[in-house]
């Protein structure tokens, strides 16, 4: 997978990748970069290393992962897409859809996982006012979580009218 093809993925918000320390209390033991990752003409720009406390959407998503499944310690967001569920579903992941609009998400994510038995390794949601659809995509770690990005970018890519957007 090309940057090109991680870049067209990326929210406008800016993704992130992130990695919680075992048994983390909160976002102070997540590491994730700082500004959040954005792409700009086609090319992925980090703007900075990683930081302990620098995330909040994602380290709370990943916080609420691990209060299930303490083995899920990594995670990163991408834009929400037809082509990119498909994908996670061609890969035998059944997505796990939660609302976005909920004053305590990481309480809801925590409902809804318990609801399904497990931590799928792909959650995501469809937006609400103001706020812009994106999937969390999970793993052992920062490093997995970005492998099955990439593995999921590319089958994305192969799916006929797939650009990045739902």
């Amino acid at each position: 997978t090309n940057t090109a093809e991680i870049a067209a993925h990326v929210p406008k918000v800016g993704t992130n990748v992130a990695t919680a320390l075992p048994e983390a209390p909160d976002a102070t033991a997540v590491a994730a970069v700082p500004g959040r990752i954005h792409a700009v003409g086609g090319r992925v720009l980090v703007p900075a290393q990683p930081e302990f406390g620098a995330s909040q959407h994602v380290a709370e998503t990943l916080l609420a992962a691990m209060a299930i499944d303490p083995s899920v310690r990594g995670a990163l967001n991408l834009a929400t897409s037809d082509a990119l569920l498909a994908a996670a579903e061609e890969h035998g992941i059944d997505p796990l859809r939660f609302d976005a609009d909920y004053e305590s998400r990481a309480e809801h994510l925590r409902e809804r996982f318990r609801e399904r038995g497990a931590v799928p390794r792909v959650i995501y949601h469809e937006g609400a006012f103001g706020i812009e659809p994106v999937t969390y995509l999970l793993g052992a770690d920062a490093i997995e979580a970005a492998a099955l990005a990439g593995d999921l970018v590319a089958a994305a890519d192969g799916f006929d009218g797939a650009d990045g957007a739902s």
